[in-house]
């Protein structure tokens, strides 16, 4: 079987979204390398994947070390010789905590925020480097707390903010050298099993009360799919009956 002229890495392709992303693009015609940090979540995507027609690639990693995701991006080189980056999805799922501000250690609050904004750079700078070559989209999943900081959020809220000015940053500098950089706000709770066992299956993306990650993963294609002459940087995502 042939390999994909256009590949895509998901950075964060753990269950629900990342996943979700995964197989969308799978489903286009993408050979997909699979990024996240337990190796067993992204063995049993990539299983479903090719099982599908698709092509995927598992590539266990934790983002938030340097050495390890140049490694990684090396690894996916040689898996896919032939595969031209197209698409970057920067999908970290952020360790967070809830916490009065004066009760916050400063170790918890750089842990998040270096964690967070040095994966971005981290994985920006290497994915940049191709996708400027023949032009391609860099996607960050971004969060309400990119654009409003909650009380006892001051750790995440400083994160997601950074991350979101790099992505306008990045977008002014490489959209016109042909790269679609956008910024991904998901305003609202994810409809997973890990959501479901916290609240029930009463309230769930079928009752308009939260995001089906499914349809999260069509809107990343349609950033990706959009013409160069009608971009969009910044998209936000809720369920209908959601509170904003």
């Amino acid at each position: 079987m042939s390999v994909p002229k256009s590949l895509a890495i998901i950075a964060g392709a753990g269950p629900g979204t990342g996943a979700a992303i995964a197989r969308a693009f799978a489903s286009k015609g993408f050979a997909v390398a699979l990024l996240a940090r337990t190796a067993s979540n992204l063995a049993t995507l990539e299983s479903e994947i090719s099982q599908s027609g698709g092509t995927a690639a598992s590539f266990p990693t934790d983002l938030t070390q340097p050495r390890a995701l140049q490694e990684t991006f090396k690894s996916i080189q040689a898996k896919f010789p032939e595969s031209q980056l197209k698409v970057a999805v920067f999908n970290l799922n952020t360790r967070w905590t809830v916490k009065p501000f004066l009760e916050l250690q400063e170790e918890e609050f750089n842990g998040v925020v270096q964690g967070q904004i040095g994966s971005a750079f981290r994985f920006s700078q290497l994915a940049l480097k191709d996708l400027k070559k023949e032009g391609g989209t860099l996607i960050f999943t971004g969060a309400t707390a990119a654009t409003r900081g909650s009380a006892k959020f001051a750790a995440l809220a400083t994160a997601s903010f950074a991350v979101r000015a790099l992505s306008q940053s990045l977008a002014r500098e490489f959209q016109p050298q042909g790269v679609h950089v956008a910024h991904a706000i998901i305003d609202g709770i994810i409809d997973t099993e890990r959501a479901q066992a916290i609240t029930g299956s009463s309230v769930s993306a079928a009752t308009g009360e939260r995001l089906d990650p499914s349809e999260i993963a069509k809107a990343f294609v349609y950033l990706h799919e959009q013409a160069p002459s009608a971009w969009t940087h910044e998209l936000d995502l809720r369920p209908s009956k959601g509170k904003w």
